[in-house]
């Protein structure tokens, strides 16, 4: 990957998240998802340090990252058919736009009120407990035999848990996309998630983009 021969690679991503015009039509079409791409494929390492470093921004700024990418999820949705045969799911760029938003979720949640105390005396694998946003809710009990709860691989990385958080930098509810809800096929989505595939995302991996009663569903499909 390009990050590990060159480390200044990532500095082109802060540039680019800094220019307001991010949202407008003309970056809307091609520029906007080739950079999500782009994004979205740095190594886990590489996503790490976008976080810190985007943990020690404004909500302000955080919350125009977020929209930035949200406007891009929106429009695609807006501008396709999405349904059982043409799934959101294999929508490069809503699903670049989203492993984005991933980035700027855990940057709101390091960049929020943190309680780290309890971290030290639990031992590995603590089981989070009930959190709109982990993925406790939507798993139900059924992973107790596979390795605990899916944890995301980058809030490993980042040493910190989603409950926590006990005030991010700005509302969780900003992170949820209500027009990809109503196209989402939580049938599929929920199949994708199980098998885990390389192939098929599952929107089920960034539950923060989901809705009450999208995760609802998924429980459902989990009993």
């Amino acid at each position: 990957h390009v990050y590990s021969r060159d480390p200044n690679y990532l500095n082109l991503f802060v540039i680019v998240m800094e220019n307001s015009n991010l949202h407008s039509p003309e970056y809307l079409e091609i520029a906007l998802p080739q950079f999500c791409k782009a994004m979205s494929k740095l190594p886990l390492a590489a996503q790490a340090k976008l976080t810190r470093l985007w943990a020690h921004y404004s909500a302000e700024q955080i919350r125009r990252m977020v929209e930035t990418f949200q406007q891009l999820i929106t429009y695609k949705v807006i501008s396709n058919e999405f349904n059982s045969r043409n799934l959101v799911n294999d929508d490069d760029a809503v699903v670049a736009s989203t492993k984005c938003l991933k980035i700027v979720y855990y940057a709101n949640v390091l960049g929020g009120d943190l309680d780290m105390e309890h971290n030290e005396e639990e031992d590995e694998e603590p089981i989070p407990e009930s959190s709109e946003l982990t993925l406790q809710e939507l798993l139900g009990e059924e992973r107790r035999n596979k390795k605990g709860p899916r944890v995301d691989p980058l809030e490993t990385e980042l040493g910190i848990r989603t409950n926590d958080c006990r005030r991010p930098l700005i509302p969780f509810e900003e992170f949820v996309n209500e027009p990809l809800n109503e196209v989402l096929e939580m049938d599929k989505d929920y199949t994708f998630f199980k098998v885990e595939t390389e192939n098929k995302f599952s929107f089920m991996t960034c539950p923060f983009i989901l809705n009450a009663v999208t995760k609802n569903l998924g429980l459902y499909y989990d009993t």
